[in-house]
């Protein structure tokens, strides 16, 4: 088959199947992941149902209890006491203090006879005496009150002598009721109740306490129930419902029916109980509901409320449900438009391929027997394509790579790697003068440091430095020379920056270098590690940009009087105690945008003329009242010394120590001021002048 056709089909089949699986396995994925997500919700709802009935069986059956040993029951549970129907209003106490829908009041059915209670309901052993609210039909009193989930749950807590909470179906719904017992002694009976619940809770009992179990239990005999129903009704459910873009839908049911369902239609609430039936408890389904008109698939948990009974689908429950298709509903979208775009391109690729194919592969042939030159280690090799196509611009791209192949010998720097790839007449280029911005750095004390640190942990604490240094020069897109033990030196200017900003920039790297160093002490501070402090001095001025070194070894780099200014002004910085010095070309470029304050006029080996060095104090976009406190007072203190008047920069000096006693230019103008007080200074000292060397 030719060349073209099989591009052709490569190109059909290639985007199709890619595209094809791409789509399959995304939404495969993905699907996994919600229902996931989804399987994770209806856990947290289930366990949020369980907390809100945990939070019911832990108020309730208090507020019950505090009504009971306050003394309310005390005229009923008296021998001569007739009872009637007055337990209804005690029954409407108990449903208002505990916001349910029903109380209920049952009472030892023999005592309850003697007492002529009303009674709703009874068997041999307890009678429902008194229910609320009142505007409850009798009639729907004693079919509740003979409801065998509510009469069950009421003499479960009058035999067993027990709290309980339980779901029970009554009537046509769900209610859960909250029992506790009552004993003819209120308000002993309590405290006796919980040693006998303590007792009966011990894994293991010693004799005495066997015999006190024993005799709890023949004298603790309950006389009636306290009892308040919350009826879990569809209301109920909806209230209790998070609120969502996607909510999540419940279905309670008891024996197989639907008792109550956040959704609107009892289909749905059908379907969904039906699908539930066949699933174990605990587990995850997925069903298709129908609501509205519209169909969608679910993802359900079943849950029963009742733990500790038999599985059975008799047992009351609810169902969570949650919508999936929702979820899905934005990826099938993007999935849609992903899948009609990669068959648009697939047919527009297999065009442009079969057209392209002969005139491509003429060129490739070209390109690849030069490859394979190279790979055989011949780096004099060039292609000639001189068409202005993308298969020309790879040609020009691969003649340009084997310049920066040949230029690897020569440099090492991947900054200047980069640069010589996009301006490939540096090699073997004459050296230039431009005017440029040149840092340098130094640590304070750093061989006394040395001494105290082992080799791997100093190299590592000066990797830490320097990465910082060298991240902060680089992002003002200055260029990192060289390293030179703890030093620095870094360049701003042509060919690394073709602007004339680069004063400014190299301020805002100084200050960025002094923010990062008294971040990394912090940080080593914590990890009992020496503290490097350091000196920056920045200097601007004409230098030279080349490559200097032998012939099978280059630097590109920079040399001039204002690199050898700069190293002065780094150690100058000890003598004034600032960490930052600048020069009168730096602070005149860069302008409004800095703070600087005026130091001192110094001369330096190899100048005649002073130079005026001055203290950068930050940007002035950041810089706070200190800065301005200080450049008055040290303002007014300079002009009077060099006014010959050392009393009157002494005393500004003095003003200026209150605010700032660690000022280190205000400490050495002060020492100035001192020595010509005492007659040691210059007679007429001005300017201030100092002669460094190799400091």
């Amino acid at each position: 088959m030719s060349l073209r056709y099989k591009a052709l089909a490569a190109v059909l089949v290639l985007v199709t199947a890619v595209t094809g699986g791409l789509v399959v396995y995304v939404r495969q994925q993905y699907a996994a992941a919600e229902e996931e997500r989804i399987r994770q919700d209806l856990a947290k709802d289930r366990d949020r149902v369980r907390e809100k009935f945990d939070s019911v069986r832990d108020r309730i059956p208090t507020v019950l209890q505090l009504s009971i040993v306050s003394g309310e029951l005390d005229p009923f549970l008296a021998r001569e006491a007739q009872i009637g129907n007055n337990l209804d209003p005690l029954a409407e106490a108990w449903r208002a203090e505990t916001g349910s829908d029903l109380a209920l009041a049952a009472y030892d059915t023999l005592q309850a006879r003697e007492k002529k209670a009303n009674i709703f309901h009874s068997d041999d052993d307890l009678a429902v005496v008194g229910m609320a609210p009142e505007s409850i039909p009798d009639e729907v009193k004693r079919r509740l009150a003979a409801s065998p989930g509510v009469f069950g749950a009421l003499k479960s807590c009058a035999l067993d002598v027990r709290t309980v909470l339980e779901v029970v179906p009554a009537l046509d719904g769900l209610y859960l009721i909250v029992a506790i017992p009552f004993f003819e002694d209120a308000k002993r009976g309590p405290d006796r109740f919980r040693q006998l619940e303590r007792l009966r809770a011990l894994p293991a009992r010693t004799a005495a306490e066997q015999g006190e179990y024993e005799k709890l239990g023949e004298e603790l005999y309950p006389v009636g129930v306290a009892a308040v129903a919350i009826e879990l009704s569809s209301a109920w459910a909806m209230k209790n419902r998070v609120e969502a873009e996607n909510p999540i839908q419940q279905v309670l049911f008891d024996a197989g029916r639907v008792t109550a369902t956040t959704f609107r239609s009892e289909g749905a609430a059908r379907d969904a109980l039906a699908a539930a039936g066949a699933v174990v408890e605990n587990r995850t389904f997925t069903v298709s509901l129908s609501e509205n008109g519209k169909t969608e698939t679910y993802v359900g948990l079943a849950q029963h409320f009742n733990e500790d009974l038999p599985h059975g689908a008799a047992r009351p429950g609810f169902v969570a449900l949650k919508a999936r298709d929702p979820e899905l509903a934005r990826l099938d979208r993007l999935l849609a438009g992903v899948t009609v775009g990669g068959v648009a391109y697939a047919v527009l690729g297999a065009v442009a391929a079969y057209g392209l194919a002969s005139l491509v592969i003429r060129k490739l042939a070209v390109l690849q027997t030069a490859a394979e030159r190279v790979r055989a280690g011949d780096f004099n090799v060039s292609v000639d394509i001189r068409s202005r196509d993308e298969i020309g611009a790879l040609g020009t791209a691969f003649n340009n790579m084997i310049k920066g192949l040949q230029a690897l010998g020569l440099y090492t720097d991947t900054r200047v790697a980069r640069n010589i790839l996009d301006n490939s007449e540096i090699i073997g280029g004459a050296s230039a003068r431009h005017e440029g911005t040149v840092l340098f750095t130094d640590i304070r004390n750093f061989t006394g440091i040395t001494e105290s640190m082992d080799a791997g942990t100093l190299t590592e604490q000066l990797n830490e430095y320097f990465t910082a240094l060298g991240d902060h020069v680089k992002k003002e897109e200055g260029y990192v020379d060289k390293f030179i033990g703890d030093a620095v030196m870094a360049f701003w200017g042509e060919p690394f920056l073709t602007t004339k900003d680069h004063a400014v920039r190299a301020c805002r790297a100084a200050l960025r270098c002094m923010q990062a160093t008294a971040d990394l002490r912090r940080f080593w501070k914590e990890r009992g590690r020496p503290l490097f402090y350091q000196r920056i001095g920045v200097a601007t001025g004409e230098v030279v940009v080349g490559n200097i070194g032998s012939a099978t070894k280059k630097n590109f780099t920079v040399i001039g009087d204002s690199v050898n200014l700069a190293n002065r002004l780094e150690g100058a910085s000890k003598i004034y105690g600032t960490e930052i010095l600048i020069d009168e070309r730096t602070r005149e470029l860069a302008g409004a945008a800095v703070v600087v304050r005026e130091i001192d006029e110094i001369t330096v080996r190899g100048k005649q003329k002073p130079v005026r060095v001055f203290e950068l104090l930050g940007l002035a976009t950041d810089t706070g009242t200190r800065a301005r406190r200080i450049l008055d007072g040290y303002g007014r203190a300079l002009a009077s010394y060099r006014a010959n008047d050392p009393a009157a920069a002494i005393a500004a000096l003095s003003e200026l120590a209150k605010t700032d006693p660690d000022d280190g230019p205000s400490k050495w103008l002060w020492s100035k001021c001192q020595d010509a007080l005492a007659g040691q200074g210059p007679a007429a000292p001005t300017p201030v002048t100092r002669s460094f060397g190799a400091v």
